[in-house]
């Protein structure tokens, strides 16, 4: 007797990740920080859903609107983004979340793996504009770079890869 395997959608499994903590600075998460972390939020499950469209196995009756609902999580990822590097900064803390919010951005719009490749490049030349000595900011911002490092990933053993 043949056992077939069982593909369960990341996406419907239980989350897994850390909830964010609020950044030390004030004890309440600036209006950036919220969004910042709405963007890791859909960031992850965009990918997620990506890996899951990647797979042979993915495509089935069960299947029909996933690779439009996947296109829709990376529009509402680069409307989170906008919205956190376009946003006033409440603290200086806030600084570094727009700025890896602008990266994210022109990454999740680039059309090419040279192109993602490039924004990945300059993430890592110009990490001290990435940085910060709040933890929570710092947990953020580590988190978006690991999800940098992912989409390029994708970009390069996937050419034809775009996520928007």
């Amino acid at each position: 007797m043949t056992t077939a395997s069982i593909i369960t959608r990341s996406c419907a499994a239980k989350d897994l990740h850390p909830a964010l903590t609020a950044p030390i600075a004030d004890q309440s998460p600036t209006p950036i920080f919220q969004t910042f972390a709405e963007l890791n939020e859909a960031v992850d499950a965009a990918i997620e859903m990506d890996r899951d469209l990647s797979h042979a196995m993915s495509w089935d009756p069960a299947s029909s609107g996933f690779a439009e609902a996947a296109e829709n999580q990376w529009h509402d990822c680069l409307r989170l983004a906008s919205d956190a590097f376009s946003a006033p900064p409440a603290s200086s803390y806030d600084l570094p979340l727009q700025r890896m919010a602008m990266l994210m951005h022109f990454l999740i719009e680039a059309t090419t793996p040279d192109e993602a490749l490039h924004f990945q490049q300059l993430m890592h030349e110009h990490r001290d504009l990435f940085t910060t000595d709040d933890p929570g900011v710092r947990e953020a911002l580590n988190r978006a770079a690991r999800q940098v490092d992912a989409v390029v990933e994708m970009a390069v053993t996937a050419p034809d890869f775009a996520p928007v």
